[in-house]
């Protein structure tokens, strides 16, 4: 993700951090139905290890510290 993406997010309210977790989870139910014939546990969509992935990517940087600094 870009610095400037990184810092936009970061300076959103918690509730909006909230929302775009809820987004993940409704893509990550919508592909496991669109993917529900694939009987391969190795190509199947792991939304829940995608989210923390992303998350842990966006959430654990010094801007998000800095934000989050004052709580």
């Amino acid at each position: 993700m870009k610095s400037e993406s990184r810092r936009k997010l970061a300076r959103q309210p918690f509730e909006e951090k909230i929302r775009k977790v809820g987004e993940l989870t409704s893509l990550s139910h919508k592909v496991k139905e669109d993917d529900s014939n694939d009987s391969d546990e190795d190509t199947a969509f792991n939304g829940a290890a995608l989210s923390e992935c992303v998350l842990g990517r966006e959430w654990n940087s010094p801007e998000e510290d800095a934000a989050w600094s004052n709580l």
